[in-house]
This record gives C-alpha cells, structure tokens and sequence, in this order.
C-alpha cells in the first residue's frame, strides 16, 4: 500500500493510504483560508499565546499614495487577537512565481499599506466582511480577543498603532513551499523587526475513492533567532496604570473615587477600567493605551434610549475638539480630566438607566 505518509483508518478498521494531491486552482486555496483561517496554523507561530484571526478582507485593495485608491490586491487581509495586521499571499507550488516575484509583490503590499492603509477604511471593510458573513462585528472582536468589553473602535485603534510602528505579519501559504521561498522567509523573520515574516505550507492529502481529503498546516521560518522577538503578553492592570500618561493616571482615580462615592461598580481588565452601572451594565471603558474614555451609547439605543444616547454624545461634543464617532466615541483623557465634573454627571446619568 502506497501512501505519502499519511492513513486513515475506518470504521471497519482498514487503513486507507492518503495522497498529497494538487489543489484544484489556487481560488480553492484561498476560499478554504477565508472560511478557515485556523488553517494559518496560529498555534505553531506563536506556540505559548496561539494566534487567532478574524478575515478584515479578501482581496484587500493597496493604495500607493495617501487618499489612493487600491493599486494591488492582496489576497487576504487577517488580524490577530493583539490587534496585528497580517497579510496573506496564496501561490501554489506549480507557479513558478512562488519563487522570488511573490516576495517583491509581499515586500510592495507591506511598505504602501503601512503607510496609506488608513485604519478607517479597514474597519469598515472588517465590518462589512462580518455582516456579509452573518455576524457581529463587536461580538467577533470580542470573541477574538477574550473580553468582551473590547469594542471594535477600540480594538482598530490598536490595529492603527500597529500599523504605524510596523508591527505587521507577512504570510506566504502555499501547497508546497520550495527550499528557496523557505530561506528567503526564514532569513527576513531574523533580519526585520518588529515586522514577522511567515511562510505556511497546507498539504492536501486525498484518498483515493473515499472523498476524505485531510489538509496540514506546516509553519516555516520560526527560527529560534526570530521566535525570540514575537513573544506576546498581556499587560496587567497594574502595569497598564504604571505606563499610562499623567492625564490617564489621573482620570483613573477620578473613575475610582467616583465609583467609591456613588456606589457604582469598576472593574480592572487587561484592556483597563470598565465602568458599570445598574443590573452590571457597561456603561464606559477608560482605555490608558488610547488615552480615552469610551462611552457605551449604542447599548443604549438598542435598550430604546436613543434621546438619552443622543443628548450625551450631544453633551460630549460639546466638550472636547476631537470628532466623535456616534456609537462608542472615545473621549480624550486630558479632555476627561479637564471636563470632570461634566464627566462625572454623564457617567451618573448612564449608570441609572
């Protein structure tokens, strides 16, 4: 019995010989990435914090000027739970460009997107991906990153910050990698930081007769040299509190001794101070790493207090210069400082509703 080293046994117990087999077109390749993406084998990047992805877009446009509309498409457009844009070329093995044009395309992609992609933009083709596919984008957003009091304004604002330091992932996945695509990454991932360079290789194994087929991620480029740079751990909210800047400390305490006088609930997360009002609703979140106090105001609306909703994005309005969205605005910290008592009436006539 002939097999590419893989079985499968079944029912019956007899053992049935698996071959790697071509992938029909490489669209089979990327539809399969788009609907799976747990196929970008996120626990063998990062084996103690295993990635996980939510789709922003396939066929992700590039711009290459600001205000530019997309010059290339990138085949997908993935992020991690820690707010990391990764981009993913899909090339199968019979393409002869898998060798080195793909990696000048991959290199072209990540140099115009870090600088024109305006994070925007991205979250409304994530949001527009997320309702095409039936779902949530908050309640995806959550789900990714394990706490639910992450809003999406919130969480793109992360993918922005990661986008201008250059924290990116570049993925090339394919059939089969070659032995020079495969030096090539494993050379970049040591060479560039903080930017990862991955490749992942998804065998399709086929038996023959059956229509079973079995697909098997294997990441490369993790040398020790390059896993050294990519570990990740969540601050504590201690350590949040300590790195945070003088008006965020500040309003932090204005939070606590606010929830101490009026016996209203706060609560410390990874992410930093969710504040609750009756029956445990979230009514804001203070932010230290984007320097704001978020507002829950279209909880509110879906409660049927849209005229409550209004007249505090209203008020907030009011108070500071910063352009805020309708839904969860993020309102400036030193703003927050400045404006307390405003803040603290607000936040008093939220925590009733």
């Amino acid at each position: 019995m002939n097999s590419d080293g893989m079985f499968h046994i079944d029912d019956s117990g007899r053992l049935l010989a698996m071959h790697v087999t071509p992938y029909e077109a490489e669209d089979v390749l990327q539809g399969l990435l788009a609907t799976h993406p747990d196929l970008l084998a996120g626990g063998q990047m990062t084996p103690g914090d295993p990635r996980r992805w939510l789709l922003i877009r396939r066929e992700a446009g590039v711009p290459d000027r600001d205000g530019g509309g997309g010059r290339w498409s990138l085949d997908h457009l993935f992020v991690d739970q820690d707010g990391i844009p990764t981009l993913v070329e899909v090339k199968r093995a019979s393409d002869s460009r898998i060798r080195r044009e793909v990696i000048g395309q991959m290199l072209d992609y990540a140099a115009n997107g870090v600088l024109y992609w305006p994070v925007h933009n991205l979250q409304a083709l994530f949001e527009q991906t997320q309702h095409d596919l039936g779902r949530d984008p908050h309640e995806m957003v959550a789900q990714l990153c394990g706490d639910d009091t992450v809003t999406v304004e919130a969480f793109f604002a992360k993918v922005g910050d990661n986008l201008r330091a250059g924290k990116i992932r570049m993925v090339f996945v394919a059939d089969a990698v070659p032995d020079d695509l495969r030096r090539i990454v494993e050379f970049l991932n040591e060479q560039m930081n903080p930017a990862e360079v991955l490749a992942v290789e998804v065998k399709q194994y086929v038996a023959e007769d059956h229509g079973w087929r079995t697909l098997a991620p294997v990441v490369y480029g993790r040398t020790a040299a390059a896993s050294a740079k990519s570990s990740v751990q969540r601050p504590r909210p201690s350590e949040l509190r300590e790195k945070a800047d003088e008006d965020v400390r500040e309003l932090w305490t204005l939070l606590e001794l606010w929830g101490a006088q009026e016996g209203r609930q706060l609560t410390n997360s990874t992410s930093g101070v969710i504040v609750s009002g009756q029956n445990n609703l979230r009514i804001a979140q203070l932010y230290p790493k984007d320097r704001a106090l978020c507002f829950n105001l279209d909880p509110l609306r879906s409660r049927g207090r849209a005229e409550l909703a209004e007249a505090c994005l209203a008020t907030l309005r009011t108070l500071t210069a910063k352009k805020l969205t309708p839904a969860y605005p993020f309102f400036p910290a030193h703003d927050a400082v400045a404006k307390w008592d405003d803040i603290a009436k607000l936040l008093e006539q939220l925590s009733t509703t």
